[in-house]
């Protein structure tokens, strides 16, 4: 543990701006999964594929991806930092290794997302704690926003099959 604090200050010393990496390093996760996240203030998806497409009820919404051009589809245009983070993405159809989830929440304008920890549910699925920073407390609001939460994985053991992403206590189960 004093080790992980240790790499993790000298990494955020080392690189100053990048807090996803810091967040990266500091999370928990199998030593034979690797990530990476990108946190969006906003909606980078089109709204027939984001969380704005799905009942008012539900607040949380997860969506997988296995190749650029299936990512780049469900993106908009002008969603600048969420295209440069896809195309530094090597995908698993596309000859690599990685698969992209995009995790968004319905929440206060104040609440920024960052990746809590992942854990492996069976042989080839895995849950994501996706964490609410920037308040205290049940998180209330008249005027909901979306956040979003892009999450790069590489799995030695290969893609997982399904995940489960939970956020603010509300669970988003995807096939991928």
């Amino acid at each position: 543990m004093y080790r992980r604090a240790v790499v993790a200050g000298a990494l955020a010393a080392a690189t100053p701006g990048c807090v996803d990496r810091l967040h990266d390093v500091a999370a928990s996760t199998p030593r034979d999964l690797g990530v990476r996240s990108r946190y969006v203030d906003g909606n980078p998806m089109v709204d027939s594929r984001s969380v704005l497409s799905r009942p008012e009820e539900l607040l949380t919404h997860a969506a997988s991806f296995r190749s650029a051009a299936a990512t780049r589809g469900a993106l908009k245009p002008d969603a600048t930092e969420s295209r440069a983070f896809v195309d530094r993405t090597d995908f698993v159809d596309d000859g690599g290794k990685a698969i992209l989830v995009i995790a968004q929440r319905l929440t206060a304008p104040e609440v920024r997302l960052r990746l809590g920890g992942i854990s492996r549910t069976g042989d080839h699925s895995i849950r994501i704690a996706v964490d609410q920073g920037g308040v205290r407390g049940e998180v209330e609001t008249d005027e909901s926003v979306v956040k979003t939460l892009l999450l790069r994985l590489t799995d030695e053991r290969g893609p997982p099959e399904r995940a489960i992403v939970v956020v603010g206590g509300q669970r988003a189960g995807i096939t991928v």
